[in-house]
């Protein structure tokens, strides 16, 4: 009898031992573990303090000791102290008369005789290329006015103090050959040969792709998600720290620190040495791939970060979505908009990480390497589903739907709430994506609301 008995226990703990990496693998897939960060009540800052604090640590622009088991690996803290020198920003001379005449901004000519939307700039090709470092180059880039705020980032990644609370920042890619592959039951016609990866836009469709990523990657593809960043929670306030020892009767915990260059960084560094621009289907290297992201017009864009910032899910618990409702919730959607437009103005875009612009995450998602991106409109995000094997009409986050957002006013809020100064202000914060999206040949509402250089 006590033979059957040890027997059955071991199988239950068995099972109990399954369902647990089930439901693991399960919350990676739905992007619910990317976003977890712990209570929302740890942080009881105004939004106004918290981006004073972020401040004070790009003035000191320094870089603790690392403090997770991963980066207290001698190993580590060397690489750590390498990038660390190779990342110090040196001032360039100002460029002579003539100089940037014949400045490189990039290739983006197409392929000839290849039919695929990622052939940007051919008939099919629906995407425009981007070469980020060559658009914020510091002497002839058209972007070179934003430099400064390329440098803000840096220190604020180097303090451990960036986009805290945020989800990670990660890079899924994968190689598609036909023969591999599984029936792809959204797309007529066989799979088409070639090697993907994506930079995540935050608030451009980017959940619903990370996620087809994942998928096509158990239809035959092969790959994986790489983790470029992975920011620490907010620290809790003295206050609840004792409130959570009283309530659990556990001793506090040192706060997880953001992980920052490591194994993580230079495995991803690596990978994106092999951004190509579209290859032919028998020119794929074994290294190669096309790096994709997606823009959106950004007084669209703003309106779903606000959505986001705000408690929405995935951000339920970014430690400053209460403090921002209690800042600018008002009776309508107009002057709602209307206060985070001028908190943008009055604090900055640091405040949380849906609010940064395109042009940064873009370059910090890239590690600053001179590659090219091909740049989709937020309209061709069904397509881009299409050729990963995925439902075009999957939408993994709706702003639009009922309950998504903490308020209906943020429910119902669109472009039409926006008045004319409240554009110009805006356009004003976000100028850089503006400049990028019509440097690289698409149209956004601030043409001709602020003016470009």
């Amino acid at each position: 009898m006590t033979r059957r008995t040890v027997r059955g226990s071991g199988t239950y703990f068995c099972v109990l031992t399954i369902i647990a990496v089930v439901a693991f693998y399960i919350c990676m897939e739905l992007n619910v573990l990317d976003t977890y960060a712990g209570p929302q009540d740890w942080e009881t800052k105004p939004a106004a303090q918290i981006v004073e604090e972020k401040e004070a640590a790009m003035s000191a622009g320094t870089v603790s000791e690392p403090e997770d088991k991963q980066e207290t690996k001698e190993e580590e803290t060397k690489e750590e102290e390498t990038k660390e020198e190779k990342e110090e920003p040196k001032p360039k001379a100002e460029p002579k008369e003539g100089q940037c005449n014949n400045f490189d901004h990039g290739d983006v000519t197409p392929l000839e005789d290849v039919t695929s939307i990622f052939n940007c700039g051919s008939e099919s090709g629906t995407c425009h290329w981007y070469y980020p470092s060559k658009f914020l180059d510091e002497s002839c880039g058209v972007g070179k006015e934003f430099v400064s705020q390329i440098n803000d980032m840096k220190k604020l990644y180097d303090s451990k103090q960036l986009w805290l609370s945020g989800p990670p920042i990660v890079l899924p890619g994968a190689s598609i050959k036909p023969a591999l592959m599984r029936p792809n039951q959204f797309r007529a016609g066989p799979w088409p040969r070639h090697n993907l990866s994506m930079t995540h836009v935050h608030k451009t469709g980017g959940t619903s792709l990370v996620t087809a990523f994942g998928s096509v990657l158990g239809k035959g593809a092969k790959g994986k998600r790489l983790t470029v960043y992975f920011p620490a929670p907010i620290p809790p306030t003295e206050e609840a720290q004792i409130k959570m020892e009283e309530n659990t009767g556990r001793p506090r915990r040192k706060p997880r620190s953001s992980i920052i260059y490591g194994s993580n960084w230079n495995e991803s560094s690596t990978f994106l040495d092999g951004a190509v621009k579209y290859r032919k289907p028998d020119e794929w290297g074994e290294r190669d791939h096309t790096l994709f992201g997606v823009v959106r017009d950004p007084a669209e864009r703003f309106i779903s970060a606000i959505g986001q910032a705000t408690g929405a899910f995935g951000s339920t618990a970014n430690g400053i979505g209460k403090q921002l409702l209690n800042e600018c919730l008002r009776e309508t959607s107009r002057d709602t908009l209307r206060c985070f437009v001028d908190l943008m103005q009055t604090n900055s875009t640091w405040i949380e990480v849906h609010f940064t612009p395109m042009v940064l995450e873009i370059s910090f998602a890239t590690i600053y390497k001179d590659i090219p991106v091909a740049i989709f409109p937020f309209t061709e995000v069904p397509n881009l589903l299409l050729e990963l094997g995925s439902n075009p009409s999957q939408k993994k986050k709706d702003g639009h739907v009922a309950g998504y957002r903490k308020a209906s006013v943020l429910t119902n809020m669109t472009v039409a709430d926006y008045d004319d100064d409240m554009l110009k202000n805006l356009c004003t914060v976000y100028k850089m994506d503006a400049m990028f999206m019509k440097h690289i040949g698409m149209t956004t509402r601030c043409e001709g609301v602020i003016e470009f250089d």
